[in-house]
């Protein structure tokens, strides 16, 4: 890898959850002595953990100029093809697909911050990609208008495709098409 390159490890937090889903079940697993249903919450408590400690497991991401990693396995960034993403948060699941039909699945689960700055390297980076069906050109375009404007571009809100001198052409012409009846300011007696 690049000595450049960006480092994204898995946050401390879900070692931390981990141990307290642990810790929850041995106490959920001693009162189902008494009480069995508790036996069912000491399961849950157990899966929830054993998810967690997976999730602090995960290889960390390296992102450089040429290439990015996800533990030994190194992608060009002229590969990627497609970049789909889930509606989580916290972790980051992307769907990377490959040239040759080849796919892979990155899983981040970092800090909200941590995980914008990787989403914005990789689509900044992966020029003949597509991100959840929006090609790369028309991505940045779309977000340099959305930032003109002072919205955020990773928001799930519409991106602005007009100007907002036209949008209120539009509107001043949607108002007096409602008051009047048409567009133009003649009568019908003149067209006679």
């Amino acid at each position: 890898m690049e000595p450049s390159a960006e480092i994204y490890v898995p946050s401390r937090l879900y070692a931390r959850g981990g141990w307290l889903g642990l810790g929850g079940a041995v106490i959920c697993a001693a009162c189902g002595v008494r009480a069995p249903f508790a036996f069912i919450a000491a399961l849950l408590c157990a899966l929830t953990s054993a998810l967690m400690f997976w999730l602090s497991a995960r290889p960390r991401i390296s992102v450089g100029d040429t290439q990015f990693s996800m533990g030994d396995r190194s992608i060009a960034w002229r590969e990627v093809r497609e970049i789909n993403g889930t509606r989580l948060v916290s972790p980051l699941i992307l769907r990377i697909k490959l040239t040759n039909n080849r796919k892979c699945l990155m899983i981040y689960p970092g800090e909200a911050d941590r995980i914008g700055k990787l989403r914005y390297q990789l689509r900044r980076n992966s020029t003949l990609a597509t991100f959840d069906g929006v090609s790369y050109k028309d991505y940045w375009t779309w977000s340099s208008m959305g930032m003109l404007q002072g919205s955020d571009p990773a928001a799930d809100q519409p991106v602005r495709m007009i100007s907002q001198e036209d949008e209120d052409e539009i509107e001043r012409l949607y108002r007096q098409l409602k008051s009047v009846g048409r567009l133009d300011s003649h009568s019908d007696a003149d067209k006679s």
